[in-house]
């Protein structure tokens, strides 16, 4: 019988384990690293050499600036999303992204997982402003988000209300509209359910993730 386990981004737990199976194993690895791609991989592919008794490694990673390239395996079949971020992840579609991108580049998402994981501009503030006081981490923040039009929550699971207040919070400070929108379980319900069609990479063992498998 074959064993599956998925590997995934902390901020998509919540989702995640909303429908994942019983008979699939999982682990959730720090939001944090997808600042430092090469950390990421080095990370990810620490848990696929310590994976040995798993025949599936399924992701809960898009391409993430590079982060999921250059991994690889002997003996696994690893399916990874079709996507560069999680915000298709959320969304639900890739497609509807690029709706969204086209229209709206300078958008700053946020979820339930992002917030949780203080994944946020106004988190990042705060930090600063520990770290170099108030007026530097309010430079910091200007130059960092200026370019931003709005910042989206997107709607998942549970109770969304205190996040979307503190979603509204983190547009007011930035000095940006805020919208909302319905996310969608269909990506994750996609692979944990092994309907893996264009929308994902499987690859096989012995080959290795590259950037080429993404286009």
């Amino acid at each position: 019988m074959n064993k599956t386990r998925i590997l995934a981004c902390r901020t998509m737990e919540d989702e995640i384990m909303e429908i994942l199976p019983q008979d699939i194993d999982s682990e959730f690895l720090e939001y944090g690293l997808h600042n430092t791609p090469d950390k990421l991989r080095l990370e990810l592919q620490q848990k696929i050499d310590a994976s040995e008794n798993y025949d599936h490694l399924l992701f809960g990673y898009g391409l993430c600036s590079n982060g999921v390239v250059g991994l690889k395996t002997d003996r696994h079949t690893f399916v990874v999303p079709r996507v560069h971020d999680c915000i298709s992840l959320l969304i639900g579609s890739k497609k509807q992204y690029d709706i969204e991108f086209d229209q709206y580049p300078a958008t700053y998402y946020l979820s339930r997982g992002w917030i949780k994981q203080e994944g946020d501009p106004l988190s990042s503030y705060y930090k600063y402003r520990d770290q170099y006081g108030e007026e530097n981490a309010l430079w910091l923040i200007g130059e960092e988000y200026k370019n931003y039009q709005r910042v989206v929550y997107i709607h998942t699971v549970g109770d969304s209300a205190e996040y979307v207040k503190y979603s509204q919070e983190v547009a007011d400070f930035l000095k940006v509209i805020h919208v909302e929108m319905q996310g969608s379980l269909s990506y994750f319900e996609k692979l944990l359910n092994q309907e893996w069609e264009e929308e994902f990479l499987v690859i096989p063992p012995g080959k290795t993730v590259t950037t080429n498998s993404f286009l």
